[in-house]
């Protein structure tokens, strides 16, 4: 005893508390499952039980049915006309044979033919107290029936009612006789028998099945065997009861069995099943079955919990390890407890300070990013506007070069009005309406130059017209298709620029009808142009690449420009934004960035 006292005092904690689980559940999971099969075992034989009595009872009733069946026969020979006036008739008018298909013999034959069964029948038979007599068989002749007269004799004294006669249990017939009357005077004129076969009924009984010693036995009233077998132990328990169903044990050992009867109201005979009590206890094995699985999961459960009051020893190392999955997802807010005065309470104080600390470089970083895209976005309004204050100008000089003095009014006015929107830095987001009035300006000013080369066609949905756009965000799209595409056409073109609302999403588009691009071109359009920095550069790519960055930074990587162009077919670009019910967010996302609202 101490050695074993002296290695389980070496033992882990971790062997400790598993084996003393262990010793404590076990039993107690074994007496548990006991019990369940105890109660189960008691339930599942009282439910077998009442089954099988269910089917020596359906058993029962389809007996009644078949015998039921019979009676109809002999009552519908029995009451037959033709029958009835074969049986009155006079002893030298019955039993004339003759081939009029109309003679009482021919019509008696047919319904014999009618009501005869092959498969639940060995013979039938009519007899008549005035010396008629008809037979119909399977067999090649007419059996000889001992005592006979007996049968004649049980059916007077039944009166009319169908009686059974099982007199010989090695007989392979059971007599079924009726007295036949005259329908009109109820005087006795003959009698109807049909010889059952016994072994039909043999069959039926061989179809249920209570295990290997199981059996139905079928006794008539007088406690004659019609099918089946039976000792005289079960008969004599069989006298005894009265009631009309009920069972009893009988037998002992491994013959013990439960014996169910029905008696029969309607055809007097008695249904016994005799059922082992192996059969009922069948299921049983499967609840023995379950019990070991029920034990074996016991065992496991017992380790199972176990290990998980053991794993509590690592649980504060899990803890550190879960904090810092949160942490590499982007959770700056986990913390751990401090309230250990341990090494785990030491390493969760330097993991709190830390994750603090990251968190204050972080938003450092974040600061730092928002000004250098701040940087970034005043640098492209800074690059955009000089260059259309240079284009603007250097059409003014083209037409002053070409036309003199014409119209210079109009001309400078319009360029007043894109001049002051260019330059000014209070106000980045302006309604769609406003937008479109610069680019008519522009246009009027293209207008002036090409003399009616070019037209322009608007189709803008007027709900959108006061939805809140970037500034000079179509503008330089309507100069890059003049400059590109109508400037080096020599015909009249056609600039059409709509706008449409496509669910969450606002789609500018500028398409000109001008010379096109190459496939090389249209992808370089978005490209931040080679020719930014060189003071000498005309026509760049500078205005879309503007509006692309600008709107990509506002609203993200889903919106921007898209462009598609074939040479000789025109150009099409859509200015893609977010359709916005509330401006006011964009406003509050990026502050002063956007100047005043």
């Amino acid at each position: 005893m101490s050695y074993f006292l002296k290695r389980y005092q070496n033992f882990s904690i971790w062997k400790k508390l598993m084996l003393g689980f262990l010793v404590e559940l076990i039993p107690i999971c074994i007496i548990l499952v006991v019990s369940l099969y105890t109660y189960s075992a008691d339930i599942i034989l009282d439910k077998t039980l009442e089954q099988t009595s269910e089917t020596v009872e359906q058993f029962s009733n389809s007996l009644d049915n078949y015998m039921t069946l019979i009676i109809n026969k002999m009552e519908i020979m029995a009451d037959s006309p033709i029958i009835q006036e074969e049986l009155n008739a006079e002893s030298d008018e019955v039993n004339i044979v003759s081939d009029s298909f109309y003679s009482r013999s021919k019509q008696i034959r047919r319904i014999m033919i009618q009501e005869y069964s092959s498969v639940t029948m060995n013979d039938m038979e009519l007899y008549g107290m005035n010396g008629a007599s008809y037979y119909f068989s399977v067999w090649s002749q007419k059996r000889e029936i001992e005592n006979e007269d007996e049968l004649f004799r049980k059916a007077d004294e039944a009166r009319g009612r169908w009686v059974l006669v099982n007199e010989d249990e090695t007989n392979d017939t059971l007599h079924v006789i009726k007295l036949i009357k005259d329908l009109q005077t109820y005087k006795p004129i003959g009698y109807v028998r049909i010889g059952l076969k016994r072994d039909y009924i043999d069959k039926m009984t061989s179809n249920i099945s209570f295990g290997s010693n199981g059996n139905i036995t079928i006794l008539d009233e007088q406690d004659r065997i019609i099918s089946g077998k039976i000792d005289d132990i079960l008969m004599s328990y069989m006298v005894q009861e009265k009631s009309s169903e009920g069972s009893f044990e009988y037998g002992r050992g491994k013959s013990k069995c439960i014996a169910v009867y029905v008696h029969s109201n309607i055809t007097g005979l008695d249904t016994i099943g005799l059922i082992p009590m192996e059969y009922l206890g069948r299921e049983l094995v499967g609840i023995q079955s379950v019990s070991i699985v029920l034990i074996v999961l016991a065992v496991l459960i017992g380790i199972l919990v176990s290990m998980y009051i053991a794993r509590g020893l690592v649980s504060p190392i899990e803890d550190t390890a879960d904090a810092l999955e949160q942490f590499s997802k982007g959770d700056f807010e986990v913390r751990l407890p401090e309230d250990r005065s341990d090494e785990i309470g030491k390493m969760n104080i330097v993991f709190n300070k830390a994750i603090k600390d990251i968190k204050e470089l972080m938003q450092k970083l974040t600061q730092a990013e928002i000004l250098e895209k701040e940087m970034e976005f005043k640098t492209l309004q800074s690059q955009m506007n000089p260059h259309f204050l240079y284009n603007t100008l250097d059409a003014i000089n083209w037409m002053a070069f070409k036309e003199g003095q014409t119209e210079i009014c109009n001309l400078v006015s319009a360029i007043s009005n894109l001049m002051r929107i260019s330059i000014s830095n209070r106000q980045s987001l302006i309604p769609l309406e406003q937008e479109l009035g610069y680019v008519r300006d522009y246009l009027y000013i293209q207008n002036m130059r090409y003399k009616g080369r070019l037209k322009t066609v608007y189709d803008v949905d007027e709900s959108l017209l006061n939805q809140v756009v970037p500034k000079l965000i179509v503008q330089p799209i309507v100069e890059n298709a003049i400059v590109h595409g109508i400037e080096g056409s020599h015909g009249k073109n056609t600039l059409y620029i709509s706008a449409i609302r496509i669910g969450s999403n606002i789609d500018i588009i500028v398409r000109d009808t001008g010379v096109g691009m190459s496939e090389e071109k249209v992808q370089n359009l978005l490209k931040e142009p080679e020719a930014v920095k060189s003071s000498n550069a005309s026509h760049t790519n500078l205005g879309m690449y503007a509006v692309h960055k600008r709107l990509k930074f506002l609203y993200g990587e889903d919106y921007g420009l898209t462009v598609q162009s074939m040479e000789g077919e025109g150009t099409t670009v859509v200015i893609r934004i977010p359709y916005l019910e509330n401006s006011q967010k964009i406003y509050e996302k990026y502050g002063d960035l956007l100047g005043k609202k």
